[in-house]
């Protein structure tokens, strides 16, 4: 029996909730902000935290062994990854996404059974198939999701900026772009594009009032509607990330279908999304996002680059390749041909 498949092994897979919950849980209780002030001692965090001083210990240190915290003598400090990314107010802030973690996935995780018996999705998130129109009623839902899909997007703007050659293109349009963070990164990068944000009307004001706080305003566009029944305006690069995902096959093969002639001919479709590249480090982990996303919506899965290729290469697309994005995320590339098929 090989180590990998030991005992000890299996009981700390199943066991790693535990130490999921420390993150969590030190976001919950504003952990992470009072030490961006400094370095505190234990009875100077427990105080200033209300926590009984029984579980403090252990759980300071037990964050610390993790490398999430630091020591210095008696007292903690936040790590260089907390200060950056737990804290909130800097710029790579996750709490957004680790706070949905929190209070919406992990008790969904627990009626993974019921799930898997159902079909049906567990989070407390949905109630109709038309999920994003439900989401967008809600001010506080909508608020969440934003700052969860911000959170996720946010790593992987600079290796986008990077990966695709943007300096031979000019009109860019972004399906699903949300407040257009990641437009407004692309153009902030290489300013002679000249970017578009399509999304349900509903983020109007709050694409505006990011632009405005980012400096981009005038530089990246909104186009309220629907990519599924609205038209879609002409682009040299079409593209979407973190979308795909949320929907079933035949709901992704009939949106690129739709994209193809928004593409003009020559143009680039670029689509990134943790899909499942089998024999790749990544496999599990995002094999594990895909049940994550059948216990948080009503459609979604991930899906494998394979299906995604030939999908592309069914509606008309070509020179179709995929690249690591990084963050276990994968950039596919399709080219519409100059000449349609004959």
């Amino acid at each position: 029996m090989s180590e990998a498949f030991g005992p000890g092994s299996l009981l700390e897979t199943a066991m790693s909730f535990q130490r999921a919950k420390l993150v969590l849980t030190g976001l919950e209780l504003g952990l992470f902000e009072l030490l961006a002030d400094g370095p505190a001692a234990e009875d100077t965090i427990g105080e200033r935290l209300g926590l009984h001083p029984r579980g403090t210990g252990d759980f300071l240190a037990a964050l610390a062994e993790a490398g999430v915290l630091a020591r210095e003598g008696s007292r903690y400090r936040n790590g260089e990854a907390a200060a950056r990314f737990l804290v909130r107010g800097e710029p790579g802030f996750l709490g957004g996404f680790l706070h949905l973690a929190d209070e919406v996935m992990y008790p969904a995780w627990g009626r993974l059974a019921t799930a898997l018996r159902t079909g049906e999705p567990q989070a407390a998130t949905y109630s109709r198939p038309d999920m994003f129109a439900e989401l967008y009623e809600d001010d506080a839902k909508r608020s969440a999701f934003v700052r969860m899909a911000e959170d996720a997007s946010r790593p992987l703007i600079p290796a986008l900026a990077k990966a695709f050659d943007w300096a031979a293109r000019g009109a860019v349009l972004e399906l699903g772009g949300c407040r257009g963070n990641v437009a407004a990164g692309l153009v902030a990068a290489h300013p002679h594009l000249d970017a578009t944000v399509l999304d349900l009307p509903q983020l109007r004001p709050e694409f505006d009032a990011h632009m405005r706080a980012l400096g981009t305003t005038g530089k990246v566009r909104f186009h309220g509607a629907d990519f599924f029944t609205d038209g879609l305006p002409e682009a040299e690069v079409v593209m979407i990330g973190h979308c795909l995902v949320d929907w079933t096959d035949d709901q992704r093969r009939a949106l690129i279908a739709r994209v193809l002639p928004a593409v003009r001919p020559g143009g680039a479709f670029l689509i990134w999304d943790p899909m499942i590249v089998p024999g790749d480090e990544s496999c599990l982990r995002n094999l594990v996002r895909s049940l994550n996303m059948q216990l948080m919506t009503p459609h979604g899965a991930n899906y494998r680059v394979d299906e995604l290729t030939g999908w592309l290469r069914e509606a008309g697309f070509g020179e179709v390749r995929h690249d690591p994005l990084g963050q276990d995320v994968t950039l596919v590339t399709a080219v519409r041909p100059v000449r349609g098929p004959r």
